[in-house]
């Protein structure tokens, strides 16, 4: 999964360093930037991996400028355990995620090529995995699912390469609200043990992001 992600936003990148040499000169820059979230190359994500964010100016006249801002993300995977096979570690894993998100951020502070920002997202998510057992040593199921609703307030700067290309790094301070679920029944025969649990539950909780988002956006 962490290859594919790799692969994956690396192409994204290179499409967007790219775009510019195909870009006519003539055409006037517009108010709409696109791109996407480079910390899943290091793994240092706390959002969704598989990613595309936008940006829109409101005000192109103004000396420090506004825009509307949003990201849709997903992640998942689907692994059958053939390798284990007769053994208590054998199972069928499935996991799904999908994130969106929207807001608002303001310029404070502008300079030659760069500036800092500060603004605020709304965002909401849900995650789901399934595990299912079916060796002779253990048998059942483990289904979990959490939703999260969040806000969060975010500090950024942002420096121009060129006319097009930017580079933004975030920080965050986060509250979120979340409901989790879980049904989990594992027998485990050779041991004559058995975990059974059906709950639910939901949490209020905060955190400080240094590493909210690493943008890679191209102004069009």
């Amino acid at each position: 999964m962490k290859t594919t992600t790799t692969i994956c936003m690396t192409a994204l990148l290179c499409l967007i360093a790219f775009l510019p040499l195909y870009a006519q000169h003539e055409n006037p820059i517009g108010k709409w930037e696109i791109g996407v979230d480079a910390l899943s190359l290091i793994d240092k994500n706390s959002l969704t991996p598989y990613s595309l964010f936008g940006r829109y100016l409101l005000k192109p006249e103004g000396e420090k400028k506004s825009h509307l801002r949003a990201r849709i993300g997903y992640d998942g995977f689907s692994y059958l355990d053939t390798a284990n096979h007769g053994t208590p570690l054998e199972h069928d894993s499935r996991a799904f995620a999908f994130s969106i998100m929207a807001g608002y951020q303001k310029e404070i502070r502008t300079f030659a090529h760069s500036s800092f920002y500060i603004g605020a997202d709304l965002s909401f998510s849900r995650e789901s995995s399934n595990k299912r057992w079916y060796s002779s040593g253990v048998q059942g199921h483990e289904d979990y699912r959490n939703s999260n609703l969040g806000l969060h307030g975010l500090a950024g700067y942002s420096y121009n390469f060129g006319s097009r290309i930017k580079l933004s790094l975030e920080s965050s301070l986060s509250i979120f609200f979340r409901n989790e679920k879980l049904d989990q029944d594992i027998e485990y025969f050779d041991q004559d043990l058995r975990f059974l649990e059906d709950s639910s539950g939901t949490r209020i909780g905060s955190r400080i992001n240094p590493l909210h988002q690493l943008l890679f956006t191209y102004k069009f």
